[in-house]
């Protein structure tokens, strides 16, 4: 075990407002696409409390867009993140299964990529982790406590920028094809 649980990194406001906006559009869809339901149309009078109650009759749909859309946006809008701890941390790679522990003497170097955001952590064994966080003088703190030599010079921020492009682009890219299922009627009523 890594010790007693020092900092824990969460996802950046930016993504979270990409989750969220991401949601809201589901969750509108959802709504909008309960009211053209036959069974649905025969004794609902298109409140949201007749889409509720609906639901709650075939669960099906609001079971599949529950494990689809929800518990993935809370999950890596609020729960995922690296977890600091007293002799090292915990990688979080998106599944609990996947996650990676490095300890601090394991630690080669870190480098800090935007002033406030964003640090690259490399490993002697030349893995190198990206930890995003709101407020990353914690984590650089830690490390400096470890005595953990860092660079706080911005010369790989430009490449980072393509990162965050390719995170929202693989959001939007999920959220497209689950629509594009849904509207092809691979989710069924």
């Amino acid at each position: 075990m890594l010790g007693k649980k020092l900092y824990k990194t969460s996802m950046l406001n930016l993504f979270r407002l990409v989750v969220l906006a991401i949601v809201v559009f589901f969750v509108n869809d959802f709504i909008l696409e309960t009211y053209t339901y036959e069974k649905f149309q025969a004794d609902g009078r298109f409140r949201i409390i007749d889409v509720v109650q609906y639901h709650y009759r075939y669960p099906f749909e609001a079971v599949s867009f529950l494990f689809l859309i929800i518990i993935p946006a809370l999950y890596y809008a609020f729960i995922r993140g690296a977890v600091f701890c007293e002799t090292g941390f915990r990688f979080n790679r998106g599944l609990p299964f996947m996650n990676r522990e490095v300890r601090y003497e394991d630690v080669k170097t870190y480098k800090l990529l935007h002033p406030q955001h964003i640090i690259a952590i490399h490993t002697k064994a030349g893995d190198v982790f990206l930890i995003a966080d709101n407020s990353v003088e914690r984590v650089i703190a830690i490390l400096d406590q470890h005595n953990i030599f860092g660079d706080l010079a911005r010369d790989d921020y430009a490449n980072l920028l393509m990162n965050f492009r390719k995170f929202v682009l693989v959001v939007l890219s999920f959220s497209v094809i689950v629509f594009t299922l849904k509207k092809l009627g691979f989710f069924f009523r």
